[in-house]
């Protein structure tokens, strides 16, 4: 069986990351939620669904998302899958085998799940983000030929 951990950075997410870690599939071995810094009740609302709860400190995204990476690097037995997905339910976490499926069966090493442009909700993304995706997407496909239409959060490596 394969082993899947999945890592979820979470700040002031206590409203929905039950329902994210609730959604996962059973075939997940460990959720991992990385609080950084909430000040609800994320933290008791994910322990309450079952998830490991770690605690970064340094503010932002990406230093939540090292964190647990640090946590899974110093397990004595690796996963074969880490998949990141956000804890406010942007994603639809029951697709998680959606997303693992081109490692599993093609052997490739890296999935970002795409959103659909024509479901986002107006506000959900600041024009910064907009640019920056599109701009990150177009250079990937002028410099690498990848053909990515974003660069979502939900992933798997």
């Amino acid at each position: 069986m394969t082993d899947i951990k999945v890592i979820i950075p979470a700040f002031n997410e206590a409203d929905s990351i039950a329902h994210v870690i609730n959604e996962l599939p059973k075939t997940v071995s460990e959720i991992i939620v990385v609080n950084n810094n909430s000040t609800d009740d994320t933290v008791k609302n994910a322990k309450a669904a079952g998830a490991t709860v770690l605690t970064e400190n340094k503010k932002g995204y990406g230093y939540a998302c090292l964190y647990g990476l640090d946590y899974v690097a110093k397990k004595s037995k690796q996963p074969d899958i880490i998949v990141f997905i956000d804890g406010d339910y942007s994603d639809y976490p029951e697709e998680l085998d959606k997303v693992v499926a081109p490692i599993l069966e093609n052997d490739i090493d890296f999935v970002v799940g795409a959103r659909e442009k024509s479901l986002r909700e107006e506000g959900s993304m600041t024009p910064q983000q907009v640019f920056g995706n599109w701009l990150a997407t177009f250079l990937m496909r002028l410099f690498f030929g990848a053909k990515f239409t974003d660069l979502g959060p939900f992933r798997a490596i």
